[in-house]
């Protein structure tokens, strides 16, 4: 997805380091404050002040802001487009624009590439029908160390649940939440200084590195993957406000 906080330097350096290897880049429509059905965009974002507090808040709203200022003059070729389809773009690499990864069309144009491998970042639940094309799987970069922490906004869940350690996940995707065999797995011990925004910078520290170890691994034909047991599994939903009001008066009394 088109995201310039994280996931622009996560595929950035995943065309760097693998750019001979690439078909094509697919961006689809949505964003971070994509919810499933039946969630409020409204609450999530109050939630988010909440979890990053309003420094880092801001922080990343401006970055946004300015980021569809900056492609709204790529689009009239007044600056260079800054999005990731820019780059793409700037390294010969084929783009596609699709409403989703599961449309039918879609689908049909990546039957016919003869795919090893698709990584997805997009925000979608993955169908069958796209997960048998590629010869070897359809991958996945989780910010968690599964099977725990299945779901969305994984560092807030793993401070929010007092944990001593978390990390990033490389797995094959399947129909279910965050299942399928554990490629690679980079993890660490979480401090007490940790906050939401420094788990986050330290998991995407890892993100790149630990994909394009999946790949090589992949590529060494090996099946020695770890086990993403579903016994064990935790699973969390998109943080209620409570929960994000919990979280930050938890924090503001470690600090009187």
């Amino acid at each position: 997805m088109d995201d310039p906080i994280q996931t622009y330097d996560f595929i950035k350096d995943i065309i760097k380091g693998r750019k001979d290897d690439i078909v094509g880049l697919a961006v689809p429509n949505g964003d971070r404050l994509t919810l499933s059905k039946g969630k409020s965009k409204y609450t999530y974002i109050i939630s988010l002040l909440l979890i990053m507090g309003p420094y880092h808040f801001a922080k990343n709203a401006c970055i946004t802001i300015t980021h569809k200022i900056k492609k709204k003059l790529g689009s009239f070729g007044w600056i260079n487009d800054p999005t990731i389809i820019g780059y793409a773009k700037s390294q010969n690499i084929e783009i596609k624009r699709i409403k989703s990864p599961n449309n039918e069309e879609f689908r049909k144009y990546l039957e016919s590439l003869n795919l090893d491998i698709i990584i997805n970042q997009s925000q979608s639940f993955i169908k069958k029908d796209l997960l048998k094309i590629p010869k070897i799987g359809v991958l996945n970069r989780h910010n968690a160390l599964l099977p725990k922490n299945r779901g969305r906004l994984t560092p807030f869940w793993a401070l929010y649940k007092g944990e001593k350690e978390t990390g990033v996940s490389i797995h094959f995707v399947e129909e279910s939440l965050d299942s399928g065999d554990i490629i690679v797995q980079k993890k660490y011990t979480i401090s007490k200084k940790d906050t939401f925004n420094t788990l986050v910078k330290k998991n995407y520290s890892f993100a790149s590195q630990a994909m394009l170890d999946a790949l090589k691994k992949l590529e060494q034909k090996t099946n020695q993957f770890f086990p993403n047991d579903d016994h064990l599994a935790t699973y969390n939903s998109t943080p209620s406000l409570k929960e994000a009001i919990d979280y930050r008066w938890k924090k503001l009394k470690r600090q009187l």
